[in-house]
């Protein structure tokens, strides 16, 4: 009498390990195969973790036969690629329409190695119902295997989930993106003092509890495209500040010994070149980085609001910073050395060329594709 039943015991060897080791070609089917394909596979490589799966299929099988006489039974081990991905599924639905081309299952039994093989139900659940999965783990290595799995869980939270993306994402992102400034203004000796800084705020608003908090007074804050205007200018202004305190505390150390009292205006107009030479030479990147963190933060509210001549502003203004910031520095080499000699090939004179002619056809630029939009006000003209 013909079974009711027909289950298929399917395992599945996603890597191909028993093609690539054991030189066995898939899809292996009969109970016969499967332990003389396992025992090749085990002995090209005894670690191997699909050789105990296929195994413990056909132990699961042999136990199926002795317990459901009537029903009928077959046992498969179908392989993918040790590529993976597509090529990978697509070779394992080809195997597994030809072993049901063989055998007309009603129902299949899923065996495999650990937690990683569960991806591949979609492939086997398209073409036959799965009844049960049945894992088959070493023991030594069970533990292992789950730790990972659940490490790897928590991991992908950590990315994915908003809650906790935003700090386990967010604050380093903010971190590497003040260093990339820090470095760019020579000022990576601060990068402890900048650490401490931001990692302290993040502490103290998670710590107290200050979150939620912020969130509430929300609806207070001006809109978000003002509101990034108003953190970049604050920001700005900050670095602006450390970079004066910087270079007040540098060119202090100019001051002779024996300082006169400030209404003595003679000294001090003699000592001035050296002040001002070492407060630029000092606080001038800082200062500059604020100022190009403050017009970028603008930039990016221009954008927001679709303003594009604006963010043309914003672009010509970084150009200046950063033309600005060479002369600077070079002209308070001068101030402090005044000997240095001063010619038409002189950095600094090279510097200004560049930087005025650059701002200049930065200008007609745009003024060319937008018009009169790049200036709001119309040119004075005389009668």
């Amino acid at each position: 009498m013909a079974a009711t039943e027909k289950t298929l015991v399917i395992c599945i060897d996603g890597d191909d390990d028993i093609g690539n080791k054991a030189g066995v070609e898939t899809p292996v089917v009969g109970r016969e195969e499967n332990i003389q394909a396992a025992t090749k596979l085990a002995i090209s490589d005894p670690e191997e973790a699909d050789a105990n799966a296929m195994f413990g299929a056909v132990k699961l099988y042999d136990r199926l036969v002795r317990d459901y006489p009537d029903e009928g039974f077959q046992i498969a081990t179908i392989g993918g690629s040790s590529s993976g991905g597509v090529e990978a599924d697509r070779k394992m639905i080809r195997e597994l329409n030809e072993v049901l081309r063989g055998y007309d299952a009603s129902g299949a039994i899923l065996v495999t190695d650990g937690f990683a093989d569960e991806a591949l139900l979609p492939i086997v659940q398209s073409r036959v119902p799965i009844t049960s999965i049945h894992h088959v783990v070493v023991k030594h290595s069970e533990r292992i295997e789950e730790t990972w799995a659940v490490i790897f869980r928590y991991l992908r939270m950590l990315v994915e989930d908003p809650y906790y993306s935003r700090v386990s994402l967010g604050v380093p992102g903010v971190l590497l993106v003040i260093f990339g400034f820090l470095i760019a203004s020579n000022q990576v000796e601060n990068a402890g003092m900048v650490t401490a800084f931001v990692l302290g705020i993040v502490l103290f608003i998670k710590g107290f509890g200050l979150e939620q908090r912020i969130v509430a007074i929300r609806p207070r804050l001006p809109p978000s495209d003002r509101f990034l205007t108003l953190i970049s200018g604050g920001i700005g202004v900050i670095l602006a500040i450390l970079g004066c305190y910087q270079g007040i505390t540098y060119a202090w150390k100019f001051l002779p010994p024996d300082v006169k009292p400030f209404w003595e205006i003679g000294f001090w107009v003699g000592q001035l070149p050296n002040l001002a030479g070492a407060f630029f030479v000092r606080g001038t990147d800082l200062i500059v980085l604020g100022a190009a963190i403050a017009l970028i933060g603008d930039g990016a509210r221009h954008y927001l609001q679709k303003a594009y001549v604006k963010i043309w502003e914003n672009m010509v203004g970084l150009i200046f910073l950063f033309w600005m910031r060479l002369i600077v520095l070079e002209s308070a080499e001068i101030l402090i050395n005044p000997e240095t000699p001063l010619t038409l090939f002189s950095p600094l004179v090279l510097y200004t060329v560049a930087g005025v002619t650059t701002i200049i056809i930065a200008v007609i630029i745009v003024y060319r594709r937008y018009g009169r939009e790049f200036f709001p006000y119309p040119l004075r003209q005389d009668a």
